[in-house]
């Protein structure tokens, strides 16, 4: 069973309901978003004479929350036009629509009596074969549907969407005890290929897998807090980025989240679990409680651990709910961490310190640890469930058992130990096995140890999902430098690899560039270009540039800019076609890249921009001249005036405007409408080789570089205008409206007169004449100092 879902409804309108309708619509996928009837007309609806019959009333509370999607930050929608695939109605006159479905989920408040008169509400519009499910954070998926018939619980599951919806990576797939394996098989390839999420698969215990192990946090750090006489500040201070966790810190997640929300989802698990200590663990401290009895609630309330007066951040004291100015969290183990790159070196640091700030960390981390060990296989069969639905459930850098990985596994259970505390047998055995650490690489493929195996096992993945790593192991490099490396990813597709994290443009980078192309012209019938890690490409080096600025080496500045605009265009016009494969940052000479390929393949989460004004640069890749002959090519065969279509291209570039999605990208002009998306990251490499693939059997042949029309200064002469009269309005400074001025000219043609014919050569060589005169510019060098040292723009 392949069940392809091409219409959803979602059964209660709150956060998580129409989260997962914005995600669906994100998709590309219809909804119907469906909500209880309103009990009373309130004032704004009895002034404008609506009845009680009226669909604005009746839909009152799913249109309401449906118009928050449009507001929400960060916005749950990739594009806000798509709200148009969520159709809003009611639970009473509404539910012929699930007819239409193909799969319906249920996401009313968290109380069975509710959930299990939802169903029987909505069994008899149910077309048969009809996927249900929950998206219950807690509670039994088979108590829920135990009254439902047995064809009815064949196609029901849990299905646990996380907060916000689009931007948390985690799905919980949790099986009934009647669920059809092929029911379990379809909603998670739905899950995975189609809404991009991570797959976690769970059993039926309290809070299933990623709950009960994040909602373990609180009353750990709570208790340990008041143990070891620790302020709200201290107590965030290492449970953020100094054990690789959330910045907010625990407390500050509390008042993100809401305390109330807190103390309820702690008390689901400690009244559903059984073991009276384990009940005691999921106990929160009084002061939650009190401050929950108080309303003292987080942001909601404007004051929960933390609350501004003025422009003045204040905390709250756990003793007596009073609150004060914020002390300096200062501790010799955090200063240390802090120096450290990775997280191995940062707890390392911690577990070999003595000092308060590190006795918390060990005492916390050894915590998590135990408690997800002592859970196997009650909760999750194996380590690699837990790991993953904490890192994609709660943002997490490594899950309980992944965070080990180069620490001394032996020296740190022979500590827990000594300090009287039990170790599960598997661990034990585990490592009187001689087996020292929970995962393992080796030819390119990652293991990790499976208890009921008492062995590594590879970590699988589908067929059709593309490794580099494992393909690097399997001799398929063919070429290397420290830049980049080339791959064959087979069916006479190459990949070019930029190895680097975050990666800049350097020589080395362009010279991997060259090479690969010379491969593809001679062996190959395409290449796909991705990134490393999280992003595509970060543009410039802004290091390496400062350094030939101040050398004076202006020749070979200009001759590297004129080398990066013939490697951009060599893949515009090559034989064969290129595909960018953009995830993460393209931005200034990273978008440039992308936009000079045959086509792209982005990842949902896209943020291309041409951003070099921030640096007081113009783009000179070819980024201007890109934009331009785009929007030449949308004035064709209308009456339109140039400006008309060049002002959002000009706009995009002098406010360095960044898409916050691949969808918004198309809108910007970074992406064509014909370029495509891809919401799992996973399947990112494999969809770009499929769509060389595509373009060669639909007969891809070399671009043609055809002449086009100057624009003409005059044409676009109002750009300065409007410039300058935000200048004088405070809006920019003086030097922004230079540099604005400086793109206008270049995508004006310069001195040329309108309606000169000219090439993209032309265009090239003005970005390049441009940038650098602007490197002689004295503000344009405190901008990029001011990037280099500060990490952030400088509007001088």
């Amino acid at each position: 069973m392949n069940k392809k879902i091409r219409k959803a409804a979602i059964l209660g309108s709150g956060a998580m309901g129409s989260g997962i309708a914005a995600q669906l619509a994100n998709a590309g996928i219809r909804s119907f978003l469906l909500d209880i009837v309103p009990k009373e007309l309130n004032e704004a609806e009895k002034l404008k004479g609506i009845s009680m019959d009226s669909p604005a009333f009746r839909n009152r509370i799913a249109e309401a929350n449906k118009a928050l999607l449009l507001k929400s930050k960060p916005s749950a929608l990739m594009d806000k036009a798509d709200a148009d695939l969520i159709t809003v109605g009611n639970m009473k006159d509404n539910l012929t629509w699930l007819s239409e479905c193909d799969w319906v989920v249920e996401a009313v408040p968290e109380n069975l009596a509710i959930k299990k008169a939802v169903l029987q509400q909505i069994a008899p519009y149910i077309t048969p074969g009809t996927i249900v499910t929950s998206n219950t954070s807690s509670i039994s998926i088979s108590s829920i549907a135990a009254e439902m018939p047995l064809e009815f619980r064949q196609y029901w599951l849990g299905t646990h969407f996380f907060n916000p919806v689009r931007y948390m990576k985690l799905l919980e797939i949790i099986p009934g005890q009647d669920t059809l394996p092929e029911v379990i098989t379809s909603m998670a390839d739905f899950g995975e290929r189609v809404l991009g999420k991570g797959i976690v698969y769970a059993k039926e215990t309290p809070a299933f897998v990623a709950n009960r192990m994040g909602l373990w946090e609180g009353p750990s750090v709570g208790r340990l807090l008041l143990e070891l006489g620790l302020t709200v500040p201290e107590a965030d201070a290492l449970t953020s980025s100094a054990i690789g966790r959330r910045g907010t810190g625990i407390f500050g997640l509390f008042d993100l989240v809401g305390i109330d929300i807190t103390v309820a989802s702690s008390k689901v698990v400690q009244d559903n679990v059984e073991d009276s200590i384990e009940k005691e663990i999921f106990s929160l401290p009084d002061f939650c409680q009190q401050m929950y009895t108080k309303g003292m609630l987080g942001n909601k309330t404007k004051g929960g651990f933390y609350k501004r007066v003025g422009k003045e951040k204040l905390v709250i004291n756990v003793n007596t709910l009073e609150y004060s100015p914020i002390k300096p969290v200062k501790f010799d183990s955090l200063d240390a961490a802090k120096k450290e790159k990775t997280l191995t070196k940062k707890l390392e640091v911690f577990f070999e310190s003595d000092d308060k700030a590190a006795q918390f960390v060990w005492r916390h981390m050894k915590g998590l640890f135990l408690y997800a060990a002592s859970k196997i296989p009650e909760v999750s069969d194996d380590i690699l469930n837990i790991d993953r639905a904490l890192r994609w459930g709660f943002n997490h850098a490594a899950g309980p058992f992944e965070l080990w990985e180069g620490l001394d596994l032996n020296k740190y259970i022979a500590r827990m130990e000594s300090e009287g505390d039990v170790i599960p047998a598997w661990v034990k055995e585990m490592l009187a096995a001689g087996i020292n650490s929970f995962y393992k690489s080796e030819g390119g493929i990652e293991y990790y140890y499976s208890i009921p195996d008492k062995k590594y096992v590879a970590i699988t993945h589908k067929p059709e999902v593309i490794v580099l790593k494992e393909l690097k192991e399997q001799n398929k490099a063919i070429l290397e430098n420290s830049a980049g490396t080339l791959y064959d990813i087979g069916d006479g597709v190459i990949c070019l690899q930029f190895n680097t994290k975050s990666p800049v443009i350097t020589g080395e980078l362009i010279e991997i560039m060259q090479l690969s192309q010379k491969e593809l012209d001679k062996n190959w019938d395409g290449m796909v270009i991705t990134g490393s890690g999280g992003n595509f490409c970060m543009g410039e080096d802004l290091k390496q540039l400062m350094f030939y600025v101040e050398q004076k080496k202006w020749d070979t500045i200009e001759k590297f800019v004129k080398l990066s605009q013939d490697t951009y265009i060599a893949n515009k016009y090559s034989e064969k076609p290129v595909v960018a494969v953009v995830q993460g940052s393209a931005l200034s000479g990273g978008c440039e890249i992308a936009m000079a390929t045959a086509a792209i393949q982005a990842s949902g989460e896209t943020y291309m921009g041409l951003t070099e004004i921030g640096v007081g640069l113009i783009p000179a890749g070819g980024g201007i001249k890109e934009l331009t002959m785009r929007a030449l090519q949308r004035i064709e065969g209308t009456a339109a005036h140039p400006s008309d279509f060049l002002l959002s291209s000009f706009q995009n570039i002098a406010s360095a405007n960044v898409s916050t999605s691949a969808k918004e990208a198309i809108k910007l002009g970074f992406m064509k409408p014909t370029d495509r998306i891809t919401l799992s990251d996973d399947h990112l490499l494999a969809d770009a080789k499929t769509r060389v693939i595509e373009l060669n059997n639909k007969g891809y042949g070399k671009p043609i570089s055809r002449p086009f029309s100057v624009v003409g200064a005059k044409n676009v002469s109002m750009f300065k205008a409007g410039s300058r009269h935000m200048m004088e309005a405070g809006l920019i400074s003086e030097y922004d409206w230079y540099l604005s001025c400086r793109i206008v000219d270049v995508m004006g043609g310069g001195s040329i007169s309108k309606g000169v014919m000219i090439n993209e050569q032309y265009m090239l060589d003005l970005e390049r004449e441009c940038f650098m005169s602007l490197l002689g510019q004295q503000k344009t060098i405190d901008r990029i100092t001011h990037m280099l040292t500060k990490g952030k723009p400088l509007r001088n």
